[in-house]
């Protein structure tokens, strides 16, 4: 049973890789406006440099996803491949505009994943600008540099946690980095696994094994070599969208399944 991780580990260090100095560039911008807070041109640059950034980061995204994913969607074909292969069947498919048409749409799912990360950096950058301003214009009505305060603030903060803010669906917040490499790493393991179930439930295949591995977490245990159904149409067997709902391939989760043939039970072409 293939280690998903072993395909998608360098398409997920290239993306994080990437991040980082997204977010180096970005601090940097930050940290130079912070000292200059008075200045509101000053401010107003930093914006206009740091949304130039984020739609190189956008066009990165993209770039990722159309790559990335479906590469690893692919690995999980030729997982499938592999099994069917072990089991004495004889393959008559290929990536077919089915596979297109799925790759794409997990691309399309990652990109908007990623997309949230540019949001959350531009309304990040909008409340550092809007409350020096503010500052600015307090310290001019008292008399004295109210705005220093707030930046020294800002900066502590950056300095300590760098670009945070990040929220998964779960409500766990985030820093750039982690979550990055934590959206990147659940959608190629969904890509690969997506994969591998089309390409059985595509040659009449609707059972799948859960690998098992010492050490397992507590919302995967009860979920350890149990056999699954793919699309729910075997009877008498749970279903992979309920091991999913229950928490099994949650992020970072090592779990793969492979093919299992049940000759009494199969889907029958």
């Amino acid at each position: 049973m293939a280690d998903v991780r072993r395909f998608s580990d360098a398409e997920i260090n290239r993306l994080v890789k990437f991040y980082e100095q997204v977010e180096r560039e970005i601090l940097d911008r930050l940290n130079r406006a912070l000292l200059r807070g008075n200045q509101t041109e000053y401010l107003e640059q930093m914006k206009k440099n740091i949304e130039a950034i984020l739609q190189q980061l956008r066009e990165g995204n993209r770039t990722w996803c159309t790559e990335a994913i479906p590469r690893v969607y692919t690995e999980g074909l030729k997982n499938a491949d592999a099994m069917l292969k072990d089991a004495g069947v004889t393959l008559k498919a290929g990536f077919g505009a089915i596979h297109q048409q799925a790759a794409q749409v997990l691309a399309e799912n990652a990109f908007q994943r990623l997309e949230d990360v540019a949001q959350v950096i531009g309304r990040q950058v909008n409340d550092i600008y809007r409350e020096l301003a503010l500052e600015n214009v307090r310290g001019t009505v008292v008399g004295y540099d109210t705005w220093k305060q707030t930046a020294r603030r800002y900066r502590e903060q950056l300095a300590e946690r760098g670009v945070t803010g990040f929220k998964d669906r779960t409500g766990r917040m985030w820093n750039m980095r982690t979550y990055t490499e934590m959206v990147a790493r659940t959608t190629t393991m969904e890509a690969h696994l997506q994969g591998t179930a089309n390409r059985l439930v595509e040659q009449g295949h609707d059972l799948v094994k859960v690998s098992t591995h010492l050490g397992a977490c507590e919302l995967c245990q009860p979920w350890q070599g149990k056999i699954l159904s793919i699309t729910g149409k075997t009877k008498g067997y749970p279903t992979l969208e309920e091991a999913k709902a229950a928490g099994l391939f949650h992020p970072n989760c090592r779990h793969a399944y492979g093919l299992y043939i049940d000759l009494d039970k199969e889907i029958k072409d």
